[in-house]
């Protein structure tokens, strides 16, 4: 794509969360704005953090997958984030992701996609690439799988190199080596947003990082931000994680599943049970606030979703 028509793209993309943004703040109006579809929830790793890849169930072939696109943009769905799962290995006969990424881009100005990082996504058309890295090589391979990282490492540079996000989720298995990793990936990508890890089947839970260990990393991940690190959460949404209940404006949120199911509010419906004060999803803080109109969260999310 010309550099003029994908800059007109982006502006024009830009513009149309003003309605959503104006609907928020003059009238009261709550419409999603952010989805995520987990499209299918086959995955070819078995993360110890991830509860998806033990779940089965129908997936929709490419007509439903269709539909429930189509449901989301009718919703008011402007951000669509594919995800599993592994997103990449979703298939239907002849179509496979590409196809179902190229009918988003008709319905929505930007479509994402969140990977593991071992599958080829680099030929896909999309505005924004998560791929998933929790720690340094024998860190993450732990959490991950054995040569997790060095697949991930080669394919971030060969396919994303500077424009793909690192997506990392912060446990008791990594708290601590979060700071090396954000010294490994500087200068290799656009950034890292971290979330913290959540205990879908409540408390104790060994991965689970306690509130006041929570607020030590947080006031890490400030510094390192400060310091040029490539923290991609604003540090107006650091800083109010490291409250007990934080801001979240679930209604801003609709979450999709593989046979269709669509919800509107928090991402644990129907996903397992829903404690505010353990919750751990950051994006959702950060779009709150961007919606609430603080400038740090606003500019986080340009910078993320269109530059």
């Amino acid at each position: 794509m010309k550099p003029e028509i994908k800059s007109a793209r982006k502006y024009m993309n830009l513009a149309s969360f003003m309605r959503p943004f104006l609907d928020y703040n003059l009238r009261g109006n709550i419409l999603p704005v952010l989805a995520g579809y987990k499209i299918t929830h086959r995955c070819n790793l078995k993360c110890i953090h991830c509860p998806y890849w033990e779940r089965s169930g129908l997936e929709q072939d490419f007509k439903g997958v269709v539909s429930t696109l189509e449901h989301l943009r009718d919703m008011g769905v402007k951000i669509l984030i594919i995800e599993g799962g592994e997103p990449l290995l979703w298939r239907d006969a002849a179509k496979d992701i590409g196809d179902v990424i190229q009918h988003a881009r008709k319905l929505f100005p930007c479509v994402c996609i969140t990977t593991n990082g071992t599958q080829n996504w680099g030929h896909l058309p999309l505005d924004r690439v998560w791929v998933s890295l929790d720690g340094p090589p024998t860190v993450n391979d732990a959490i991950r799988g054995s040569g997790v990282f060095d697949k991930v490492w080669t394919n971030l540079e060969n396919q994303g190199k500077g424009r793909a996000f690192v997506s990392t989720t912060i446990s008791n298995c990594n708290l601590d080596s979060v700071p090396e990793m954000l010294s490994l990936l500087r200068g290799t990508v656009a950034g890292v947003t971290i979330q913290f890890y959540y205990p879908y089947s409540g408390l104790p839970d060994p991965l689970f990082v306690s509130h006041a260990e929570r607020v030590r990393i947080l006031d890490e991940l400030v510094r390192m931000k400060k310091a040029g690190y490539p923290v991609a959460n604003s540090s107006t949404s650091l800083k109010q994680l490291r409250e007990r209940r934080w801001t979240c404006e679930d209604r801003l949120l609709a979450n999709a599943e593989p046979d269709g199911t669509i919800l509107h509010g928090c991402y644990l419906k129907n996903r397992g049970p829903s404690e505010c004060s353990l919750c751990g999803f950051t994006a959702h803080n950060e779009i709150s606030l961007a919606f609430k109109g603080y400038w740090d969260s606003i500019r986080s999310g340009v910078r993320i979703f269109f530059s």
